[in-house]
């Protein structure tokens, strides 16, 4: 629903923010927090890759699984 912003603009809701008026935070790194998702994404790529030589060796050497 379409309603007047505080500045005079028209506004999709009442939470967004339009960019022109600079209310928009600004992109980059957020310090608070992230820390776990990037120990989760490495733990992933280690298992990931680990999977991926199982599989290759499987294939290399069928006789041993």
């Amino acid at each position: 629903m379409l309603h007047l912003g505080a500045q005079g603009g028209w506004n999709v809701c009442r939470g967004v923010h339009g960019a022109h008026r600079g209310d928009l935070r600004a992109a980059g790194s957020d310090p608070a927090g992230g820390g776990e998702a990037v120990i989760a994404n490495l733990a992933g790529l280690v298992l990931a890759v680990l999977v991926a030589v199982y599989m290759a060796a499987a294939l290399l050497f069928p006789e041993r699984f």
